[in-house]
């Protein structure tokens, strides 16, 4: 098929090059080069960079969220994931009632343009299926979040700039939600922009998401926030000295409702990924399984790499004659909290409940003995 054929006659903006790749997001990195114990890659950042993440983390600055998840993809094929996309469309305008504003910044403020801009993506044009015949996400849902008090306007601008720059040539809506402009029950406090982007771009060549990009991309959101004026870093959880990762947004609107049914004696069923991971620990604690899991041994081994990395950086910032950066970094190190996983905390809780019961039985037994006349 000659490279520029048009596909369909009645579709001539949607051609076929289109010779379905899959191409990885660059990373936007500078000079230079070290270790890295965040991945065991070369560090690329230049001193100066390096040290002004460096004051951010110690001085905890906010940090970035970005979250990403594939659209509907399932086997019911390219109808009914066409059809998911639309409805997340809807749900980030909340039907029409939030602007959405698209890849060159038009606005589309009615669930009518919105409707036009999901029919201009020609999702049916995209592949469903990858070279081992998995079905393929048309589009990926991804949200960029703040701690509330975060200046809206900037932060949306940010994101903005941010996608421009980083989904070159790609199709896509946003829009931002706020606690005082979100018109849900329940609205979160902290702003958060929700981008749904279209799989492909106009040549047909398909993003692949990998973790590593999601560190970039936290990096580059960062950016574009401070050249704003917000203050933002975007560090791992290990170099922030963090066990736990964060809940997941379908499991924290999970959590939120049982609490709140708790609260107003409507409580359903107690969340079942939850409960799960309950009746997991305490199987390990009753079967006498204390041996640490792969997850926590590696814990262990990026806590002695951040510890290395931050004692090497202290040494270098006293070196230069930076002595106050140095001893925050130091003060920051030696307060880095005790590694801890949800497991281990469920397990001390089992422990501390049946110290206290069998406490208040040897209490009740004592209590039962009559003195001696």
């Amino acid at each position: 098929m000659p490279k520029h054929e048009i596909l369909c006659p009645d579709r001539p903006g949607r051609r076929s090059g289109i010779q379905r790749l899959v191409y990885l997001p660059q990373t936007h990195g500078g000079s230079g080069g070290r270790t890295s114990s965040k991945s065991g890659q070369r560090d690329n950042r230049d001193w100066s960079t390096i040290k002004a993440q460096l004051r951010r983390t110690v001085r905890r600055a906010p940090e970035v969220v970005i979250n990403v998840k594939g659209s509907r993809r399932g086997p019911e094929g390219a109808q009914a994931a066409s059809e998911g996309v639309m409805r997340y469309m809807m749900y980030i305008s909340r039907n029409g009632r939030l602007l959405i504003v698209n890849e060159r910044g038009d606005q589309l403020s009615s669930r009518a343009a919105i409707r036009e801009a999901h029919a201009s993506w020609d999702l049916d044009m995209q592949r469903t299926r990858g070279s081992k015949n998995e079905p393929l996400h048309p589009s990926f849902n991804i949200i960029f979040s703040m701690p509330a008090k975060t200046d809206p306007d900037k932060m949306l601008a940010a994101v903005q700039a941010f996608a421009r720059d980083r989904f070159h040539r790609h199709q896509y809506v946003l829009a931002i939600h706020t606690k005082e402009t979100d018109p849900a029950d329940n609205a979160p406090e902290h702003p958060h922009v929700h981008l749904i982007l279209r799989a492909e771009d106009e040549d047909g060549r398909r993003i692949h998401i990998r973790k590593s990009d999601l560190r970039s991309w936290r990096e580059g959101f960062a950016e574009q926030l401070r050249a704003r004026g917000i203050n933002a870093n975007a560090t791992s959880r290990a170099e922030r000295g963090q066990s736990f990762k964060s809940m997941s947004s379908a499991e924290w609107h999970i959590q939120r409702r049982y609490k709140e049914g708790l609260r107003t004696g409507r409580a359903s069923e107690s969340p079942r990924a939850k409960s799960l991971r309950f009746v997991e620990a305490a199987k390990e604690l009753q079967d006498g399984d204390n041996k640490p899991k792969p997850w926590e041994v590696a814990m262990a081994a990026r806590r002695r790499d951040v510890a290395r990395d931050l004692a090497k950086n202290a040494a270098l910032l006293r070196q230069e004659g930076d002595d106050e950066l140095a001893d925050q970094v130091d003060r920051f190190m030696q307060n880095l909290p005790p590694l801890d996983t949800e497991r281990r905390q469920i397990q001390r809780a089992l422990v501390e409940q049946v110290r206290k019961r069998q406490h208040e039985r040897g209490q009740d037994k004592q209590n039962d003995i009559e003195p001696e006349v």
